[in-house]
């Protein structure tokens, strides 16, 4: 008598070889600069909203999960992006869908080198994908394999001696790889790193290496713009103080005409942008002229004007997202977000600017202590838009205090960065 024969359901031994589901996340963006503070592109963390059914679930799966709901090229817009080249993302068939000249594979301190894994680098690297690595893993024996792969070399000096870096940033430039620094921690290692010919700057930038307290006579004049528009200032006084400087007038011109404001007619002059416009829209696009920057290079994209912009965005979507009904909390959610990062604009602290421009009670209480009815959205815009020496949290209870969701807020969030780039394409 023949024995039954074992039948085995495809379907059934896939489930059980499928990797858990991926927690709900938030990605935040990470400025990296350039050599003339410039944005040069981001550093994408995904932060988990909620407790793993794994442990080390895999990023560069959920970035690859994230890219796909909105769209590689709308998600990887705009700059460079850096990105977990993670197993999850390297074996996943969609990895040939992002856009070559806007991202790196950053390979993970655990990436186990396979001749699997080389044949796979050498099929990416082929089609266009670049790669970049961390400086002290570079160094590693065993990794030599993976630098024939890498265009960008990052040193951090907690992780790496000065020696180190200077030995092994000269061989790496020799080989004609790009070398960033990640949090000068200082002036001198920020000098030392411009020396040895680094050219982007990822973290902490040196606060000494901005300019004197003594404000420049375009910020003068943007401080007092903000101060008219927040107060009591009238239509001929804010338009008199906007003519001293006709650039402004130009990049406010600029910034009111492109498809992100919506107009349904070209705005030719001040004062038609002026009636145009009223008050409320007039004192949005000023807090907006306010982190725009003169004499700086073509090309230049300020990341203060792109992250206080898109803080301000995304705030206010979020505030009538839960408080559809209160129009007035949304106004000031933007301000909130757009003014969140005007001391570092204007190189002093909030707490001296705030005595010069007048803003009520819950925006004051947010910007100088997080706290109030808008603290807990300024520290979830800074979290997922962070700008200088702002630090990670736990995205978890802010959600939780704000009544959202990971998935109501990543429409949301995709929407602020488009908006924020979008506007400031006109700007100089």
């Amino acid at each position: 008598m023949e024995e039954p024969t074992l039948t085995t359901d495809p379907s059934t031994d896939a489930a059980a070889e499928a990797p858990p589901p991926l927690p709900p996340r938030l990605i935040r963006r990470e400025p990296i600069l350039d050599q003339n503070r410039g944005l040069a592109g981001y550093r994408m963390r995904v932060l988990w909203t909620a407790e793993p059914q794994a442990p080390d679930p895999d990023t560069g799966a959920a970035l690859i999960e994230a890219a796909r709901t909105h769209g590689a090229s709308a998600f990887f817009a705009y700059v460079p992006h850096w990105i977990d080249g993670t197993p999850g993302l390297l074996q996943n068939a969609y990895v040939h869908m992002l856009p070559r000249h806007r991202t790196y594979l950053e390979f993970p301190e655990t990436t186990e080198i396979t001749p699997e894994l080389i044949q796979a680098l050498q099929g990416l690297a082929r089609g266009g994908t670049k790669f970049s690595i961390r400086g002290d893993l570079a160094a590693l024996p065993g990794r030599e394999a993976l630098l024939p792969f890498c265009k960008i070399v990052r040193f951090d000096p907690a992780l790496s001696t000065k020696a180190d870096i200077f030995r092994q940033s000269f061989q790496h430039k020799q080989a004609g790889r790009q070398l960033m620094a990640v949090n000068s921690p200082d002036k001198a290692t920020h000098d030392n790193f411009m020396l040895l010919g680094f050219t982007l700057f990822q973290g902490h930038w040196p606060m000494d290496l901005a300019s004197a307290a003594s404000l420049t006579p375009r910020q003068k004049t943007l401080l007092r713009l903000v101060t008219l528009i927040m107060g009591e200032g009238e239509a001929p006084e804010i338009q008199a103080c906007l003519q001293q400087d006709p650039e402004l007038v130009k990049t406010l011109l600029d910034m009111v005409n492109t498809p992100a404001f919506g107009l349904s007619q070209e705005v030719e002059s001040l004062n038609q942008a002026i009636m145009l416009l009223g008050r409320r829209q007039l004192q949005r696009w000023i807090q907006v002229l306010m982190y725009t920057e003169a004499g700086r290079p073509a090309g230049y994209l300020s990341p203060i004007l792109l992250q206080a912009s898109a803080r301000a965005h995304l705030m206010e979507a979020l505030s009538t997202l839960v408080h559809p009904e209160q129009t007035v909390r949304a106004e000031a959610a933007f301000t909130t977000g757009i003014l969140s990062i005007m001391d570092q604009m204007f190189q002093g602290t909030m707490q001296d600017l705030l005595a010069q421009v007048h803003v009520d009670v819950p925006v004051r209480d947010a910007l100088l202590r997080r706290e109030g009815a808008l603290g807990p959205d300024l520290r979830l815009a800074t979290l997922i838009f962070p700008s200088d020496r702002d630090a990670e949290e736990d995205p978890a209870p802010l959600l939780q205090a704000l009544g959202v969701t990971a998935e109501q807020l990543d429409p949301l969030v995709q929407q602020a960065f488009t908006w924020a780039h979008s506007i400031t394409q006109a700007a100089p």
